[in-house]
């Protein structure tokens, strides 16, 4: 009894010491308002403030919206986005302004769209309907005059895993059916995800320097590298990075030294690829509330001034990941650069 006893100690303290060891360097950046349970993605608006998705999916009785945070930290509802007739709703995700300030949003519903909303200051003008039709429409970048947007799956594809895809569309485009096949002319690159533990692919992606195409599968825990042409058609391909399986890559940005960093979405992680191509853990951290900062299950992240912001999207919970519940405070965390 008495050895067993000590075994259990053993473990224990083992476990305390890991857990020492993992990185928490993350600060609260922000708490949200009720009307934004789910945080998603980011993009700096033309007067420097920070816009956040908010699709709400904890809350089937709430819309998805847009807010604002102000470069002196206030908070507030930018938009509430229009809805689809069908569903009577909108679950924004993926966001990207142009150089115009156009802002170009990612609604991530059956049927979902690529819209199109145009702002004066901080009151919308007018929407417009980019695509529709969309399985699962999730990221976006905007990139000289063109939209590069990613479908997590594709399941009209009947390949042996699960296909996923990158789409591409001129910022003049309007209203394109999306048919999720082979016959889509603006389906630009697919790729299957081979991991039987977790079938879905493509979802965050950024250029890098170069203008070429970094694009994350979330189920291999993939980076991938696609050299574009002028018309934006993929000429090659190539491995970026291979993460740890199960890290789950969502969210994808870079800093002016061309340093890449990854949300770990499954894992509450955060990594850093550096220009060298060395991969760094930033920060990784147990399952928590987020009410000190702590990283609860980030699906973006952005280069802020000084620091990266990260949202906390604490929804989902599957084999795999740390996250236990969705639960308040709904919270932005922030790691120092």
């Amino acid at each position: 009894m008495k050895s067993k006893f000590l075994s259990i100690l053993v473990c224990f303290f083992t476990l305390f010491v890991k857990a020492q060891e993992l990185p928490h360097p993350a600060k609260l950046f922000a708490n949200l308002p009720d009307f934004c349970p789910t945080p998603d993605a980011f993009d700096i608006a033309p007067d420097g403030s920070l816009i956040v998705s908010c699709p709400n999916f904890s809350d089937k009785h709430q819309n998805g919206v847009l807010i604002k945070i102000t470069k002196s930290g206030v908070i507030l509802k930018l938009a509430d986005v229009p809805v689809l007739k069908e569903s009577g709703k909108a679950q924004p995700m993926g966001i990207a302004f142009d150089e115009e300030g156009v802002l170009y949003v990612c609604d991530n519903q059956s049927k979902g769209r690529l819209l199109r909303m145009e702002f004066d200051g901080d009151t919308l003008q007018k929407t417009d309907v980019v695509a529709y039709n969309f399985t699962s429409i999730n990221g976006i970048r905007y990139y000289n005059g063109a939209l590069y947007v990613t479908q997590t799956k594709l399941p009209k594809f009947k390949t042996k895993h699960m296909t996923s895809g990158v789409y591409r569309f001129k910022t003049t485009d309007r209203h394109i059916k999306i048919h999720n096949d082979s016959t889509d002319a603006n389906l630009i690159y697919t790729e299957q995800t081979e991991n039987p533990n977790r079938q879905a692919g493509l979802d965050g992606l950024v250029f890098d320097d170069a203008g070429h195409l970094i694009v994350g599968n979330l189920g291999d825990a993939r980076l991938t590298k696609l050299v574009l042409n002028a018309q934006g058609t993929v000429v090659e391909k190539k491995l970026f990075a291979q993460l740890p399986l199960n890290t789950a890559p969502d969210g994808i940005n870079k800093d002016k030294k061309g340093n890449v960093y990854v949300a770990g979405f499954a894992q509450n992680q955060i990594f850093k690829i550096d220009a060298q191509k060395n991969i760094s853990l930033l920060a990784q951290y147990p399952d928590n509330d987020g009410a000190d900062g702590g990283i609860d299950q980030p699906a973006d992240l952005i280069v802020y001034e000084d620091k990266l912001v990260i949202s906390n999207f604490d929804l989902m919970v599957a084999k795999g990941m740390v996250n236990k519940k969705h639960s308040k405070p709904y919270t932005l965390s922030f790691i120092p650069l």
